[in-house]
């Protein structure tokens, strides 16, 4: 996948923020964190970021606090391919949670909303987390922060883009089967963040 320059892909009718009367210079610089709100993947539409655009997110996200330097957070744009492996997944899930056999034991209407799940925005990120547990002037709860602020960050920055979009976990980030499409031995999907534009 090639790697587009900054700013490729973003909506047309992307502006500067701007603060609303009356407010000063620094509201302005702060309005995508003052303004932002969560807009889920199902009223989200393209244009989402593109692949300049993604790896600047990365970046920020990488620029967080981060005790010892351990990295606990990974956060990894999803391709067609993976999309289609988070569809079979979701499939999966719903079975499970159904307890039924087999995904193929779904109504057609449950599949469909399954597969939207992992095709309905522009852009699915997966928010992978490894936590130690072997450093002791680091703690669990202290790299868990760090994953949140790299969280934050993403949609922070996002916002600031021009973008819209949410983050979703729930019990389906645990099932193996989802969990197996992004993450490695000893690692956590925290959550999915679904990025696109508003209508």
């Amino acid at each position: 996948m090639s790697i587009a320059g900054p700013g490729e892909g973003a909506p047309a009718h992307r502006t500067a923020c701007v603060a609303a009367p009356g407010c000063d210079d620094t509201s302005a610089l702060l309005a995508p964190w003052l303004t932002r709100r969560s807009t889920g993947p199902r009223k989200l539409v393209a244009p989402g970021p593109g692949p300049g655009e993604c790896a600047l997110l990365l970046q920020v996200a990488a620029n967080v606090s981060d005790h010892g330097r351990l990295r606990p957070c990974r956060i990894v744009p999803a391709d067609t391919d993976q999309r289609e492996r988070y569809a079979q997944a979701f499939l999966a899930y719903a079975a499970a949670a159904r307890g039924l056999a087999c995904a193929a034991l779904l109504d057609a209407q449950v599949r469909d909303e399954e597969c939207a799940k992992a095709f309905g925005a522009p852009c699915l990120l997966s928010v992978v987390a490894r936590i130690a547990t072997d450093v002791p002037q680091v703690p669990p709860h202290e790299q868990w922060m760090s994953v949140g602020a790299s969280l934050g960050a993403v949609l922070g920055a996002a916002t600031a883009l021009g973008y819209a979009g949410k983050a979703l976990s729930g019990p389906r980030v645990a099932h193996p089967a989802v969990r197996a499409v992004a993450c490695g031995a000893g690692e956590v999907l925290a959550c999915f963040v679904y990025l696109g534009s508003r209508p």
